[in-house]
């Protein structure tokens, strides 16, 4: 699965209590076994690909075991049945579809001789609207010693009569990096393409808010932090995704939320088990992990320039004369390398300078 597929997963797993270095009470399912299904999908009104993630859940690591050979459809209001296509190590895809706001869907997983359903789920209607807001600072994040920080923030605007509605906000990174390309003489190959590289920023973070619980047609969100590293010596763009979502699928983040972040006291009564909306229809008794949800989606994009970032940045890749080829960073050649498990491609991607 991709890293963000990975980090999702462990996310649906550390609130279910499945991971070994979880504290105990949030073990709700007792003596949880190994390979238990998880099942998290989403359709939205966007010409993305829809994508599923079907594992099982591995107590000896935190890498879930991508199940593969299940037969995957997504069922519309109006009858379709439309086949999802492995990709590979658990992932699912239904590419030239895109859901309608206002039409139901659901969809079914066969796993051998098991039926998997989720429960029928309506796309919303609105959307609100975004402004996307960036500051660099220091702070202690990942150490005791202050380091520089990069903060990703959000003004939402809900139009006269827009406020309601259920809302989820993620925020992804693609930056550029430059590869070395050492000069040379005669017939020489032409530069490298830059490599893209994309990331979820923040992952741990679950951004919600309940439009029905408040007057305000505007509410303002940190959304996202990450240490600044040389990641910023290039064009780094900030994806901020808006997700209108169902009521089902809110109640099922927040109460993720509230057990991935544990808070309150060890005095506290502790959350209920974090059920899902799919079902095994041959064992009921079965628990499924996860969720298939339904979203609108809106994206809002902003740049930074490296000129933005007020501190200094090392750049291993720069040229160096008389710096042999071979003593350069993989890095600085290899894409596949700098991504470190990262998603990443050479051709910039449709957006990039347009939005």
């Amino acid at each position: 699965m991709t890293n963000k597929s990975s980090i999702l997963t462990f996310l649906l797993l550390l609130a279910a209590g499945v991971l070994g270095g979880c504290i105990d009470r949030l073990d709700f399912f007792g003596d949880t076994q190994g390979g238990q299904l998880v099942i998290y999908g989403m359709v939205n009104d966007t010409d993305e690909v829809q994508r599923l993630e079907i594992s099982r859940t591995n107590l000896q690591g935190f890498n879930p075991k991508g199940e593969d050979g299940a037969s995957v459809t997504l069922l519309t209001q109006d009858g379709r049945r439309l086949r999802y296509t492995n990709t590979g190590n658990g992932e699912y895809q239904l590419a030239g579809f895109k859901g309608t706001p206002g039409q139901s869907y659901s969809i079914e997983v066969i796993i051998g001789k098991d039926l998997y359903e989720s429960t029928v789920q309506t796309m919303p209607t609105i959307l609100a609207v975004d402004s996307l807001e960036f500051r660099f600072g220091r702070e202690m994040l990942s150490s005791e010693a202050e380091e520089g920080v990069f903060v990703v923030s959000a003004t939402t605007n809900f139009q006269e009569g827009d406020n309601s509605g259920f809302f989820r906000w993620t925020a992804e990174e693609t930056y550029q990096w430059q590869r070395t390309w050492l000069p040379c003489v005669g017939l020489c190959p032409p530069p490298p393409n830059p490599c893209y590289i994309s990331d979820l920023m923040d992952p741990n973070r679950i951004n919600l808010f309940d439009a029905n619980s408040t007057r305000t047609r505007q509410t303002r969100q940190e959304i996202a932090k990450r240490a600044v590293d040389n990641s910023f010596i290039g064009i780094f763009y900030v994806s901020l995704k808006q997700h209108s979502i169902t009521r089902d699928a809110f109640e099922y983040w927040r109460k993720i939320d509230l057990i991935v972040n544990n808070r309150g006291s060890l005095f506290d009564i502790p959350p209920a088990p974090v059920y899902g909306n799919i079902t095994n229809k041959n064992n009921p008794d079965e628990i499924v992990l996860g969720f298939f949800e339904v979203a609108r989606v809106r994206y809002t994009r902003k740049y930074v320039n490296p000129a933005d970032v007020p501190f200094f940045l090392t750049r291993p890749c720069d040229i160096v004369v008389g710096k042999p080829a071979e003593d350069y960073a993989a890095e600085c050649v290899q894409c596949e390398v700098r991504a470190k498990g990262r998603a990443w491609t050479t051709t910039a991607p449709e957006w990039w300078f347009k939005d």
